[in-house]
């Protein structure tokens, strides 16, 4: 601990990620915990010590750039392609584990410096996974999402065996475990968690005083939107969200809704995936429907929930989207992908629907079925929806209960 009394806290966070902006906020912001934030981006936190690994991304290449090189590509024998990319893969492959001995020994030096009380990992993707070799008796714990524990997205069978193996590993290396669903929870036992070491809560969940029931005519009014109808679809642009299916969804939707906008937010694809989406849309005949607002500041996000009929997200695999929770809490309706995960959330037709991700029929019918709002389902939707965020889902309730956890294996000290 520190002179004043705080425990001292090391957070691993790979990459950027808005999840793992806010869970480190949440730290910095408690007086208790004396912060120190590990990543291979640089957040810049205000009020933590900030330690930047591997080498700072260089801007992207222009779009004629990429496709020049790509033509260039093409232009090369079969044969020879496939010996190159072996190669090319070879070299990365040397870099890499050149970058991550380096980033080990940086996080060697923080932990000898800084002397920290607990380590916390934003799941076990890089670099958290590099805190194995770590003192032994240093104190850990990992929150879990993005399905780690349910599924391993990886390009190839073998990455995606390593990363399960580093997986299990970290499940028996760390002190605590948190994950986000039952769903979670359970796999984390069948890949060889102690139940005793895990705790199941939606972290940090919604946060109740932010995320509730607003006027959709001042929404409408801040974000410029003047069509009758507005589908959200928060989660980003790209073959991982389905956002082309969600697309081929909404030209089926406009067929017969001809006053809708369909607004993508999240800059998660970027300006080359928006130009390929309005290319679908103009095929479709729906491009004037099409608005992508780019990366949102999570404070303004409660006016996008408040201005949509109908929040989409049909991600393949999915385990608790902040976006569901956030869009119950705002009484905003759902169509989510049907995982187990979201049925724990999700009940078919009594307070959203579920639907297989890839298919535009069945997402289409049921975005209308909640613009027709029939025997005035949203509204009991909401009614169901807010009570079970009120329930399980309270960030205010939830966040202090990991703050607790951190600080009870802090204030354990090490072993």
């Amino acid at each position: 601990m520190t002179n004043h009394g705080q425990y001292k806290l090391l957070i691993l966070c790979w990459g950027y990620s808005i999840h793992a902006r806010r869970r480190a906020q949440l730290f910095i912001d408690d007086p208790r915990f004396d912060v120190t934030v590990a990543s291979t981006y640089d957040y810049a936190f205000e009020g933590a010590e900030n330690v930047l690994l591997g080498a700072v991304k260089k801007a992207e290449e222009g779009d004629a750039n990429v496709s020049a090189r790509k033509s260039l590509i093409r232009l090369i024998p079969a044969p020879v392609r496939v010996f190159l990319r072996s190669l090319l893969n070879l070299l990365k492959l040397a870099v890499e584990l050149r970058d991550m001995s380096r980033d080990l020994a940086t996080l060697h030096a923080v932990v000898s410096r800084k002397q920290p009380d607990v380590v916390l990992l934003q799941t076990l993707q890089y670099p958290s996974f590099l805190a194995y070799r770590l003192p032994a008796d240093l104190p850990m714990a990992v929150t879990f999402w993005n399905g780690d524990l349910t599924y391993f997205a990886k390009w190839t069978g073998f990455e995606m065996l390593l990363k399960k193996q580093m997986v299990i590993h970290g499940l028996k290396r760390v002190n605590a475990i948190t994950v986000n669903s039952q769903t979670a929870f359970d796999a984390g036992v069948g890949l060889g968690a102690d139940p005793k070491k895990m705790t199941l809560v939606r972290y940090p969940g919604a946060d109740l005083t932010r995320f509730h029931p607003q006027s959709k005519t001042e929404a409408r009014e801040r974000l410029g939107i003047t069509s009758r109808y507005v589908l959200l679809c928060p989660r980003g642009l790209g073959t991982f969200f389905n956002s082309d299916v969600i697309v081929e969804a909404a030209a089926r939707v406009a067929e017969r809704y001809q006053d809708l906008l369909v607004l993508f937010i999240s800059g998660v694809g970027g300006e080359e995936e928006w130009a390929r989406h309005l290319q679908m849309a103009e095929r479709l005949g729906i491009a004037g429907t099409m608005r992508w607002d780019g990366h949102i500041a999570w404070e303004d996000m409660p006016w996008y929930y408040a201005v949509a009929d109908v929040m989409v997200s049909v991600k393949t695999a999915d385990s608790c989207p902040n976006c569901m929770l956030e869009s119950m809490a705002c009484a905003t309706p759902v169509v989510m992908s049907d995982t187990q995960q979201n049925r724990e959330w999700i009940d078919d037709g009594v307070n959203g629907f579920l639907c297989p991700p890839r298919d535009a029929d069945i997402i289409a019918n049921r975005i209308e079925r909640l613009l027709e709002n029939r025997d005035d389902m949203v509204s009991e939707f909401a009614r169901i929806c807010l009570e079970k965020v009120r329930e399980n889902a309270n960030s205010s309730i939830n966040v202090a209960r990991i703050k607790d956890l951190v600080a009870g294996l802090a204030s354990r000290g090490r072993t």
